[in-house]
């Protein structure tokens, strides 16, 4: 059995601390205002969104996917007044079951574009007992080891200019967040 699963309570893109950016970041109207959701692969594909999750009375959002290789994907692009931006959320990872050659992931994705909507580098918080991924000049991988509520926060700025050498901040245009369940074969 290979299960993955994301949820996110809450999460605020801001300007300078005063303007939130996404549409509906908070999950508190239908995921179909201001979200897309994408799949790939066989397996049971699912997002939701609901106010069981966490042990507050807001709306959290889920992406989740079993068995088979594949992804799920919950995600939201948006035009970025510049690079001084703080991104803050709070999310649950867990995913069970899975081997070395064929393992589940949970992740939350930041992806930094251009104007044509060319990905120009990636920012991934994950949590998995076996993925292998590697960092390199464009993707800066964030391994989670604890799957329990916790809020995050990531400095674009910051980011870009210490952790993805490989990406022009001058060409960064947008910003993509998704939630994604992920599962490898090998």
């Amino acid at each position: 059995m290979r299960n993955f699963l994301i949820l996110l309570i809450a999460l605020f893109f801001s300007f300078a601390f005063t303007q939130e950016l996404l549409i509906n970041g908070d999950f508190e109207q239908e995921l179909t205002v201001g979200w897309t959701f994408v799949q790939s692969g066989s397996g049971t594909h699912l997002v939701n969104r609901d106010v069981s999750y966490h042990p507050d009375p807001d709306y959290e959002a889920m992406a989740y996917q079993y068995d088979n290789p594949g992804w799920t994907k919950l995600s939201q692009t948006v035009f970025v007044p510049g690079p001084m931006l703080e991104l803050t959320f709070t999310a649950s990872f867990a995913e069970s079951g899975g081997v070395s050659t064929c393992w589940p992931a949970a992740c939350f994705s930041v992806c930094y574009l251009d104007a044509d909507d060319n990905v120009l580098g990636e920012t991934r918080y994950y949590y998995s007992t076996y993925a292998d991924w590697t960092s390199t000049s464009t993707l800066h991988l964030i391994r989670i080891y604890d799957p329990n509520w916790n809020t995050y926060s990531l400095d674009i700025a910051e980011e870009l200019a210490n952790n993805l050498p490989g990406v022009n901040l001058s060409e960064v245009v947008k910003v993509e967040v998704a939630l994604y369940a992920y599962t490898h074969s090998g």
